[in-house]
């Protein structure tokens, strides 16, 4: 398990004690997203299917969680984005689960490395 990724999920799993920003977790979160498809894409690939099952489950939980923390109370126009985006990464990945199907993880590297960029701005990270 890389550093992010498992950053990102003690992140989820502690949030409440450790005091971290929810905007960190967004990033974290991203991060671990990346992160598990590109091993399920690997997986795919080798046709090792018991870690292509672990890691899409994961992507999909984590992107799934991503979803359900979208405030539209406070959010506006960027929480409508923000759910598009992420309802848009579930469809992607489940495609990609359920027919193998490289493109569709393709599709979500690139919306996500644009979101996990635009979060790093957001927090001034590089």
């Amino acid at each position: 398990m890389s550093v992010a990724t498992a950053a990102a999920m003690q992140a989820y799993k502690q949030v409440g004690n450790q005091g971290i920003s929810s905007d960190r977790l967004v990033l974290l979160g991203l991060e671990g997203i990346l992160e598990y498809s590109r091993r399920a894409r690997l997986a795919i690939q080798t046709k090792d299917l018991s870690v292509k099952a672990d890691s899409m489950d994961k992507a999909y939980q984590l992107t799934a969680h991503l979803l359900a923390s979208v405030n539209f109370e406070q959010g506006g126009e960027i929480a409508k984005n923000l759910d598009s985006l992420y309802r848009f990464l579930l469809n992607q990945l489940a495609q990609a689960n359920i027919f193998d199907d490289l493109q569709a993880l393709d599709a979500c590297q690139l919306v996500l490395v644009d979101l996990r960029d635009a979060w790093r701005g957001l927090l001034g990270h590089s």
